[in-house]
């Protein structure tokens, strides 16, 4: 009995260790895109995402295809990617199975300069925030983001 149980306790343990790296690796790549985004590195940080990937923005484009998510980007580049500084924070990262996860992630955008959107001007120091869900999947030999959901977040008006 004291061996079945010192056996199971390893496994708990080993499962747990193998869980913690997982997830260590999925952090490391989100901070990398965190980086990749402060330095305007857009073809390092669109590089995460699988080749079949889709990101859906806060504006609720939907965009499909590694080569069309890096056009996107691209496209926005000057106006409204490298004005900004972005912080990312994991708030949590659920394994479905050995190959995939949900990541739910904290985004701060903070503009370092003013510049144009659509309908106005984003003033240098304005925050905004945002959640993102991204689903990885482990394609040999690296995490890849499969989907992206990003949502901005907007206050409640005063009751």
């Amino acid at each position: 009995m004291k061996i079945l149980s010192g056996f199971l306790l390893m496994i708990c343990c080993f499962s747990g260790f193998a869980q913690d790296k997982k997830a260590q690796a999925l952090t490391l790549i989100i901070s990398k895109q965190e980086s990749d985004w402060n330095k305007n590195d857009i073809n390092a940080y669109v590089n995460s995402f699988s080749d079949d990937a889709v990101l859906i923005n806060f504006l609720g484009s939907f965009w499909k295809g590694k080569a069309e998510i890096m056009k996107q980007f691209q496209m926005i580049n000057e106006c409204c990617i490298k004005p900004t500084q972005v912080r990312l924070d994991v708030l949590d990262t659920r394994f479905l199975n050995d190959v995939s996860a949900i990541i739910h992630i904290k985004e701060t955008l903070t503009a370092k300069e003013d510049y144009l959107v659509p309908g106005g001007v984003i003033k240098k120091g304005n925050i905004n925030y945002k959640f993102i869900t991204a689903v990885f999947v482990k394609e040999k030999p690296a995490w890849k983001v499969l989907s992206m959901q990003v949502t901005q977040v907007v206050p409640l008006p005063p009751r």
